[in-house]
């Protein structure tokens, strides 16, 4: 899903070390407003979390973005051996619309010139048919 809106709220960064791995990872929640229709009267509203060192100091409230997640069901296992299921967003696409537009509009500039039209075909070119 993909859908265009506004960062409402920036939570606090969270970070860590991977138990799998060892490596440190950080990331930053936020509030992700938009309008899946048109023609909705209010926003709905999601909290997504980037792990991308390259947007998350970058990320501000009220900014306009373009955000693509899926969604799974997640089971875990507690300590006391009992289960819990609960849904997870995952954020797969997050670009700036200030951006996007900045890069098509220089797309467009830099889009090459269509060539001439040739002129059209006299009336001697147009009965020259091969039957």
């Amino acid at each position: 899903m993909e859908f265009v809106g506004i960062v409402s709220k920036v939570l606090p960064v969270r970070s860590g070390t991977s138990q799998r791995t060892g490596n440190e990872w950080r990331s930053l929640p936020f509030i992700f407003e938009y309008y899946e229709n048109d023609n909705d009267r209010y926003a709905d509203s999601v909290v997504l979390e980037t792990f991308d060192e390259k947007v998350i100091p970058h990320l501000k409230e009220g900014m306009e973005i373009r955000c693509g997640w899926g969604h799974k069901a997640r089971t875990i296992t507690k300590s006391d051996g009992t289960t819990a299921t609960f849904n997870e967003l995952r954020l797969y696409k997050i670009e700036s619309i200030k951006k996007a537009k900045q890069q098509e509009a220089q797309a467009q500039t830099v889009a090459p010139q269509q060539p001439p039209q040739a002129p059209p075909p006299t009336e001697e070119e147009q009965d020259d048919l091969p039957f």
